[in-house]
């Protein structure tokens, strides 16, 4: 039983839990982090992603894109926690629009990665995810979809959690104890 994947199990069940039962909690935790997520991914690209190829077209867009990162990463970071709920509608709305923002300044980056040698599969991920939880904000935010979806989610993931726990204890080795039989009918041999 590998204990990091059952214990991995749990961690899913609560998450979907807090998401069943605190969906609107769990939706402002959700843009923090990726407020948090985004601001790192913002640094990343200013100190290394935008050096990769020597194009000043690549540059100016890898920067734009870095500083727009760190940007509104800090704003869906920290705007939410002063100002209250109508700002939380904006800041997600803002969030979702910079990942699709992001996600078509990556396609061009994507095809010049391509063109110069280097893998773009990481990249072509980031697209998708990107895209993925744009749509994921834009629904959150229409409050009793939002809550249905990210209730579903969490239903979804303990589900998921109980599943992969179930898995591992199943699949867990059977340990026995070595045992040594003596045979009573063999003489016993004297040194």
């Amino acid at each position: 039983m590998d204990r990091n994947k059952f214990f991995l199990g749990f961690m899913v069940v609560a998450v979907g839990l807090f998401m069943a039962i605190q969906p609107d909690v769990f939706s402002k935790v959700a843009v923090i982090i990726l407020g948090l997520i985004a601001v790192c991914n913002g640094i990343f690209i200013l100190y290394t992603a935008r050096n990769l190829i020597i194009d000043e077209h690549y540059a100016s867009i890898m920067m734009i894109r870095g500083w727009m990162s760190v940007g509104v990463g800090l704003l869906a970071v920290f705007l939410p926690v002063i100002i209250q709920r109508v700002f939380w509608t904006i800041m997600t709305y803002a969030l979702a629009f910079y990942l699709l923002a992001s996600a078509a300044l990556e396609t061009y980056t994507i095809s010049k990665l391509k063109r110069n040698g280097y893998a773009i599969r990481q990249s072509v991920i980031e697209v998708a995810a990107s895209v993925i939880l744009a749509l994921i904000l834009f629904i959150i935010k229409s409050e009793k979809i939002g809550d249905f979806v990210v209730r579903l989610g969490g239903i979804a993931l303990i589900i998921t959690g109980i599943s992969l726990s179930i898995v591992q204890f199943k699949n867990r080795p059977i340990v026995m104890d070595s045992v040594t039989v003596e045979d009573a009918d063999s003489p016993a041999t004297e040194d």
